[in-house]
């Protein structure tokens, strides 16, 4: 590509990224989606399936996705066709939660997961084309240099977001302020697809060998064949124990301090905050270590994080909350090394496949948190917390073994 097209497609994808960080933090999983649960009646259970469907859902999905664009001239427009489910799924979201005084509590869960699952499937659906354009785009240091600025782009916007949601959840009452958040998601979300819209992408050769079938037979081959992609599918689903377990936190909170719109807020500010200051560092690590020194720095926050909880839980809400600023750095590291690192172990021919299997592979971040919900109401969240770090410290041993070449 020409030096205007790459300029445009850089601005583009952090056009995309900025107004999607305004977005998430509406709908942020580890926060909000939660404390609306809560809100509505929900328990642990709930958390675990609702943290299973918005993000072991989307990884599943991808194979079938992956297969089905594989074989594609163009990426594009199946990308904006994903973002655009998702802009559905948060406006029917929104609605819901404005007539929900008149509608039965059981009725909204329902139609909150059923929301919360055509989000998760059309975000795998776009996620992998999405994959795709950056590794055709960014090539060599470029992708450290662009994912960790756009990390920069997405906690500074997350964090103007956090301000606003913070004054909105307090001043409106439930469940108007959370049906607000939703409406808000949606219309920022689709100003988001504006700056795909001006992508230059180059089309390429049509392969009719891609096929669901074809992807799922080739599986065993390519793990046996590629360590790389082996280790990296083992390495993420020890890793993101630590992130699925963020939203039970918010429940662990609950049980101790209660649970105030005021503490949902401050959730949500603290969050971002830690993930605005770890990306000026981060961006630092990733220039001399690149993404697998990221992923050392996240296997050691995943391992810190749940003995903190256990401990910072004794001093009290105010001690307590800091929590999430430290999940911050956790989430940064997590999601600038996780999309780096797949880059850099795979290339423009199987790139869309690798995302479809390492993620469809990734069952811990479903199973988990269906399990977590279970073990928690049976045993306590002690049992949960105290488990989960040394099965993170464990995946050093497979990042050990997988060779990033720029």
């Amino acid at each position: 590509m020409t030096t205007k097209d790459f300029r445009q497609n850089f601005l583009a994808f952090i056009w995309h990224a900025l107004f999607l960080a305004f977005a998430s933090i509406f709908i942020d999983v580890n926060t909000v989606l939660p404390s609306l649960l809560l809100n509505i009646g929900g328990s642990s259970i709930h958390i675990g399936f609702l943290t299973g469907i918005s993000i072991g859902l989307p990884m599943i999905a991808q194979l079938f996705f992956a297969a089905f664009l594989a074989g594609r001239t163009r990426k594009k427009p199946y990308l904006l066709l994903g973002i655009y489910l998702r802009v559905l799924a948060l406006a029917g979201m929104g609605y819901t939660l404005a007539v929900s005084s008149s509608s039965d509590p059981g009725e909204v869960l329902l139609m909150v997961f059923l929301g919360v699952g055509l989000f998760a499937v059309s975000g795998a659906f776009a996620g992998v084309s999405y994959t795709d354009l950056l590794g055709k785009i960014f090539i060599g240091t470029q992708r450290e240099k662009f994912l960790v600025f756009k990390q920069l782009i997405t906690a500074l916007g997350m964090l103007a977001s956090a301000l606003i949601a913070r004054h909105l959840v307090t001043s409106l009452a439930f469940p108007q302020n959370y049906a607000l958040f939703f409406f808000l998601a949606s219309g920022l979300l689709c100003i988001a697809t504006f700056g795909f819209m001006m992508i230059k992408e180059d089309s390429i050769k049509k392969d009719k060998s891609h096929g669901v079938l074809a992807v799922i037979k080739t599986i065993p081959k390519l793990l046996k064949s590629d360590k790389n992609l082996r280790n990296y599918i083992v390495l993420i689903n020890l890793i993101s124990l630590g992130l699925t377990t963020i939203p039970f936190y918010v429940v662990y909170s609950k049980s101790l301090f209660g649970l105030t719109a005021e503490q949902v807020g401050n959730f949500l500010l603290f969050q971002f905050l830690g993930m605005i200051f770890s990306t000026l560092i981060w961006q630092k690590v990733a220039k001399h270590f690149r993404f697998k020194g990221l992923a050392y720095i996240s296997i050691a926050f995943g391992c810190l994080i749940p003995v903190l909880v256990l401990f910072l839980a004794n001093y009290g809400i105010n001690v307590f909350q800091w929590i999430f600023f430290i999940a911050g750095f956790f989430i940064s590291a997590y999601m600038i090394f996780l999309q780096g690192m797949l880059l850099e172990i795979s290339d423009n021919e199987n790139r869309a496949v690798y995302a479809g299997i390492s993620g469809t592979l990734s069952l811990t971040a479903v199973i988990f948190p269906l399990v977590a919900g279970v073990l928690i109401e049976s045993f306590g969240f002690f049992v949960i917390f105290v488990s989960i770090s040394p099965l993170i410290f464990s995946s050093i041993f497979f990042l050990r073994n997988i060779e990033c070449l720029r």
